[in-house]
């Protein structure tokens, strides 16, 4: 336990050593770091953006006119338990005034007021994200359908078109994209701390020489790299947060209306994880080529 101890501490202490090498190769770990997490947030955030207005398929139904309203609320909440982003529900008196709302001109329907012209109506919104291509609307087009009293169920093709083009896509770019990035910002700081690292050769020989093994050798290589990998992905990360708080209110104004979001935390752990383990098998790589 004693000799894990001073490993560590002596990871620690090859911070402070050649101070310079240690301030160039912690910049360039924080700006490939930054370049990236940068990447990753306009990604991110393109991704978010054009999925809340291409992933959504609306369906519009319409019951039988003079079906009872209590009937037709009994299906409304069965519609709400199922899995679907959102419900909307008009009994005739509301589906009539948002009729006259949408009209021009000075159009009074109080002589229908008594009787509506229209329809129990609901909108039922759900995500193409969810399940393989078109199968959840299948399924809730075939429910909605099967339900009683149900007149007709419109939707829109080209919609469903769209958010399928989308969810193919997202499945097929996006996520190679990320790894892209992933794999590249790895093989640049990997390679900048490897060769810091290997600025202590001198070092790592006299302790081979004097009968070290491998393991007392590259531990403290092993806590140093990964430090300088956690240390320079968290900087990196409280920049881009600066950053993002500078500017998450760019493009908020009509008709866009679009926030920048900050990345999900399960983005941000990722990235310090992946920055660490570089950080490590960068270590390890420098640390056993010279103790050869």
């Amino acid at each position: 336990m004693r000799v894990f101890t001073h490993l560590l501490f002596q990871g620690l202490i090859n911070l402070g050593r050649n101070k310079w090498a240690q301030i160039f190769t912690m910049s360039a770990v924080i700006f490939v770091s930054f370049l990236a997490g940068l990447f990753l947030l306009l990604l991110f955030n393109f991704n978010l953006a054009v999925s809340k207005t291409q992933d959504k398929l609306q369906y519009q139904v319409y019951w039988e006119k003079g079906l009872p309203l209590e009937d037709v609320s009994g299906q409304w909440e069965e519609i709400a338990s199922w899995d679907i982003e959102s419900l909307k529900t008009f009994t005739p008196e509301q589906a009539l005034q948002v009729l006259v709302d949408s009209m021009s001109g000075d159009f009074d329907p109080a002589y229908l007021s008594e009787s509506s012209p229209l329809p129990p109506t609901a909108l039922v919104e759900i995500s193409m994200s969810r399940g393989n291509e078109d199968d959840p609307a299948k399924e809730i087009l075939y429910r909605l359908e099967q339900l009683p009293g149900v007149e007709r169920v419109s939707y829109n093709p080209m919609q469903m078109d769209m958010a399928r083009t989308w969810f193919k896509i997202t499945s097929r770019v996006f996520w190679p994209l990320i790894f892209f990035m992933f794999v590249i910002t790895g093989l640049v700081v990997a390679n900048t701390l490897k060769l810091n690292q290997i600025n202590r050769k001198d070092e790592v020989e006299i302790l081979s020489l004097v009968g070290a093994s491998p393991w007392y050798i590259q531990f403290p290589l092993l806590i140093t790299g990964a430090l300088q990998g956690f240390m320079g992905g968290l900087v990196s990360l409280l920049l881009l947060k600066g950053l993002h708080l500078m500017a998450r209110d760019l493009l908020y104004f009509p008709p866009l209306w679009i926030r920048i979001e900050f990345l999900p935390p399960l983005y941000l752990g990722s990235l310090l994880a992946a920055l660490t383990g570089v950080g490590i098998i960068s270590s390890l790589l420098a640390g056993g080529s010279d103790s050869r």
